[in-house]
C-alpha cells in the first residue's frame, strides 16, 4: 500500500494520538480501519509510539488494546 501523501513518520503518530484521545481505548485493527491505514503500518508507529512511552497497552485475550 502507497505512503498517505504528505504523510511522514511524525504524522502517522499524530494521527494516531488523535484517535486515541477521541476513543481512549481502541484495538490495533480499529485504529487502522477507523484512520485507514493498513495493519502493518499502524501496527509500526503504534509500537512506536508505546517504546516512546507515549501510548499504553493493555492485552485482552489474543488482542492487546492501545489507550495513553
Amino acid at each position: 500500500m502507497p505512503r498517505k501523501k504528505g504523510f511522514d513518520a511524525e504524522k502517522y503518530k499524530t494521527e494516531i494520538l488523535e484517535i486515541l484521545k477521541e476513543y481512549t481505548f481502541m484495538s490495533t485493527s480499529e485504529i487502522c480501519d477507523r484512520l485507514k491505514m493498513g495493519y502493518e503500518t499502524g501496527l509500526k508507529y503504534i509500537e512506536q509510539l508505546s517504546k516512546e512511552g507515549r501510548i499504553k497497552h493493555r492485552k485482552i485475550g489474543n488482542r492487546r488494546f492501545w489507550y495513553i
